[in-house]
């Protein structure tokens, strides 16, 4: 009898996992679109998802580059507004239907986001550490400001009127597409060299990993995917303006990172999902909800220095394995 090719059986698993992702996102997808399709866009519940949605996405990808490039990164909202405003000023200038503005508007903000970042990851990612930090500190800085004065911008007020595409179903699906992306793109080839650079620079380069083109182009996607978040934010909120993507918000986003664990994507999930819905339960507690939600922030980093979940991330089908392989153990003690 012939024995199975190894690589047949890990790509048959691998097939499965897939199919088995793949499976719970529509249900999961199918499941928001009948207990939140048909709520109003303006319902608190709608509202406080959305917000959800988008500061997944923006953590994750920083999560990118800070976690697993291991570069410090303070000028992410930056490119959150570039993807904003590259959808707003679409949008408000070609009318076109709901569906087919929202993925245009998504498209281009990618696309614009993620040029910027990969202009300005070409000088800036030559630098390591706090130097870095400070000059995408600054980029931010500098972003806010042209916001500010250019014409096509609206200036200090920013744009209003734009179409209200984004919806829960939209929102969720986007996550989705986001981390499912991540999660796959990291276990390349090219996500492989990205961790091999963060474990060790040198040996990196030793093998044969093109540093610098890793750091850039790892820089430029996890720009391009924060506008995503940009866009999403746009289309739905139907109005922008520079002071919403000030330093602060980009503060937020690293430290939803830290917390969730650096590296792992899941961990981010849970700490955007935490930190928006924690001050939202605190508002019986209204002035005092800030101190509480500080306090508590500084408890879990002392309890967990490395963040609620580290480097874990989360599996499906091992979980489904660790449940399966429980019930049978329980199964022969109940025999014996």
């Amino acid at each position: 009898m012939k024995t199975p090719n190894r690589s047949m059986v890990s790509f048959g698993n691998v097939q499965k996992r897939y199919l088995l992702n793949f499976v719970s996102c529509f249900v999961l997808l199918v499941l928001v679109q009948v207990f939140m399709g048909n709520i109003h866009g303006t319902n608190y519940l709608v509202i406080l998802t959305i917000n959800c949605c988008i500061s997944i996405i923006l953590a994750v990808s920083l999560n990118l580059t800070t976690g697993c490039l291991g570069e410090m990164v303070l000028g992410h909202a930056a490119f959150m507004a570039i993807g904003a405003y590259a959808s707003a000023i679409l949008l408000k200038a070609v009318s076109m239907p709901a569906l087919l503005g929202f993925f245009l508007g998504l498209i281009l903000s990618f696309l614009m986001a993620g040029l910027i970042g990969f202009l300005v990851g070409i000088p800036a990612l030559r630098l390591k550490g706090d130097y870095l930090a400070i000059i995408t500190l600054g980029f931010g800085m500098i972003i806010k400001s042209l916001l500010e004065v250019l014409n096509f911008t609206g200036g200090a007020a920013g744009i209003d009127g734009i179409p209200r595409n984004t919806t829960v179903v939209l929102s969720v699906l986007m996550v989705m597409v986001v981390v499912a992306f991540l999660f796959t793109f990291m276990r390349s080839r090219f996500g492989r060299s990205i961790l091999a650079i963060r474990e060790n620079e040198i040996a990196a380069a030793a093998t044969g990993v093109p540093v610098t083109q890793v750091k850039v182009l790892t820089f430029a996607l996890s720009a391009a995917l924060a506008g995503i978040a940009g866009a999403l934010y746009a289309q739905y909120m139907r109005s922008i303006s520079p002071a919403t993507f000030h330093l602060d918000y980009s503060i937020e986003i690293l430290v939803i990172v830290v917390l969730g664990g650096l590296g792992s994507f899941t961990g981010s999930i849970l700490a955007a999902t935490i930190l928006v819905i924690l001050p939202e339960f605190l508002r019986v507690f209204n002035d005092y909800r800030m101190i509480i939600y500080s306090v508590a922030l500084i408890i879990i980093m002392l309890k967990k220095p490395g963040g609620i979940l580290g480097r874990f991330e989360f599996s499906l089908s091992k979980l489904l394995i660790f449940i399966k392989t429980q019930f049978f153990r329980r199964k022969v003690k109940d025999h014996e």
